[in-house]
């Protein structure tokens, strides 16, 4: 695909989807999945994608900057699998530092459905849906598809998170 191409098309079903009320939306538009969702399909559960900072700047990510800068994308879908090591939906680098710090994002962002059950039950870097559900919040997953969020009160209970972080994310999705 052409990053360029990806991003131009995108902006304009997004603003499509979005509409250009200056107050109400038509409806959400979500970019997914976000990011270097490229490995074998069958391995999206368990791949960790090893890319380089240029290519991950001008493959991989361009066309979602440009959704969130341009196009002003509501919502970001994270992709289940790892990026250099890190979780995508659970990414300091992507979530924090790329898509909120330097770009701005100022949506919410919601996991593929499985994506953090993934966290444990695949990638295995956490071991229960406390600690994933913690791990996913704590770096900017706002909301989950599938069930792994209700553990949230128990990863309170753990102090895998704070009240106040979940308070953030509730807050970017009324918003």
């Amino acid at each position: 695909e052409d990053p360029y191409l990806t991003g131009r098309m995108g902006i304009a079903f997004v603003r499509g989807l979005q509409g250009n009320h200056p107050k109400y939306l038509k409806l959400v538009a979500t970019a997914k999945h976000y990011a270097v969702h490229s490995g074998p399909e069958r391995d999206r559960h368990v791949f960790d994608a090893r890319v380089g900072e240029r290519d991950l700047r001008m493959t991989y990510l361009a066309a979602f900057e440009a959704l969130v800068k341009e196009g002003q994308v509501v919502s970001v879908m994270g992709a289940y699998n790892r990026v250099n090591g890190e979780l995508c939906c659970a990414s300091p680098t992507l979530l924090g530092e790329i898509l909120r710090a330097e770009w701005g994002f100022q949506g919410y962002v919601v996991s593929d459905c499985g994506a953090i059950r993934d966290f444990h039950a695949n990638h295995k870097v956490t071991q229960t849906d406390a600690e994933s559900a913690a791990l996913a919040a704590r770096n900017g997953c706002d909301l989950e598809c599938g069930g792994i969020f209700a553990a949230l009160l128990d990863a309170v209970e753990a102090k895998l998170i704070s009240e106040a972080e979940i308070t953030t994310a509730v807050e970017r999705l009324f918003t």
